[in-house]
């Protein structure tokens, strides 16, 4: 009898154990994959310049007359973390550095072109404009795209380029279109955002990684639930890079910010979720912001489908603000 109940809590062991070995190989499995999904995002045919460029032409944008019209300066940036260089296009009216600038954040699968329409916009109202390559993004050869989490210490970078290029007289200002906007967003939680950005503009932002990994960047593992692809995901993630999902709210960072903030967002947004928008919104104490919303347009094509409306809504806020 002894025996036999001997075996039956070494057999009852042997089966836990085993039960525990495969919840946790499903759970490493569904971390790494959720992980690889997000920091591995970038789609390796779309992030090309000649790609964006061939999209712009399509729609009418013609992007050699727009860079011969306005005095281009290519260059690197050191990154000041991660170790890499930043890729960018430097556009002036006429050459001249000591004005008014704004640095363009692109989105998922964009690159330096993607907001030329917005740099036009910029450009002919007599600022400057500094676009650049995201991680992973374009020319960059940094290894991951993290949702805008480590993106804002490039943000961070071209600043202090423009600032160290164009004087202390110069006002600078922000502008960041989905996971780009995110960029923009987690830069303003730190004090330099504070001292050095005139102002930001946020266009479909990203304002949860936890929620855009869920939702969007792993989609087509909809059948694995949800909680378990973003507990294993940041699981990994804390493992692999050092911070978790839960690091990645946006509204955690803007909510004591003191720069003037526009957000632009659309109903029939298919990618950010429309509440995204107007959680940053309404987390930020500062009064010096405002959101604006539109009924038709399509992830980040509001300046495409309402450029006057854009352009005046934009250049207004910013002109009240300075």
């Amino acid at each position: 009898m002894k025996k036999n109940t001997g075996q039956i809590i070494k057999c009852t062991v042997i089966v836990i154990v085993c039960v525990l070995l495969i919840i946790t190989c499903c759970f490493a499995a569904t971390g790494i994959y959720v992980y690889n999904a997000s920091v591995h995002s970038v789609n390796q045919e779309r992030r090309a310049l000649s790609c964006k460029a061939e999209s712009l032409e399509k729609l009418g944008f013609d992007v050699g007359a727009f860079e011969k019209q306005y005095n281009l300066q290519e260059i690197e940036i050191e990154s000041t973390f991660d170790g890499h260089t930043i890729p960018a296009y430097y556009f002036t009216p006429d050459g001249k550095y000591d004005r008014d600038t704004v640095v363009l954040a692109h989105g998922l699968n964009g690159n330096r072109l993607t907001g030329y329409p917005v740099a036009e916009m910029f450009l002919r109202n007599g600022y400057n404009v500094l676009t650049y390559d995201q991680r992973a993004s374009g020319e960059c050869d940094a290894e991951y795209m993290t949702c805008g989490y480590w993106e804002s210490f490039d943000f961070g970078d071209c600043v202090n380029y423009i600032r160290s290029t164009a004087g202390d007289d110069v006002r600078i200002g922000g502008w960041g279109s989905s996971i780009g906007g995110a960029t923009v967003g987690f830069y303003l939680g730190s004090a330099e955002a504070d001292n050095e950005l005139a102002f930001a503009v946020l266009d479909c932002p990203v304002s949860d990684m936890k929620e855009i990994i869920e939702c969007f960047l792993t989609r087509k593992a909809s059948w694995i639930p949800a909680g378990l692809r973003t507990c294993s995901g940041s699981t990994v993630n804390r493992i692999m890079l050092g911070f978790g999902y839960e690091n990645g709210n946006v509204c955690d960072y803007v909510k004591s910010t003191t720069v003037p903030v526009l957000i632009f967002h659309t109903k029939n947004d298919s990618v950010t979720p429309f509440h995204m928008g107007s959680d940053i919104y309404n987390t930020m104490k500062n009064n010096r912001k405002k959101i604006v919303s539109v009924d038709d347009s399509r992830h980040t094509d509001i300046y495409l489908d309402h450029p006057e409306f854009y352009e005046k809504t934009m250049i207004e806020f910013i002109e009240k603000e300075l």
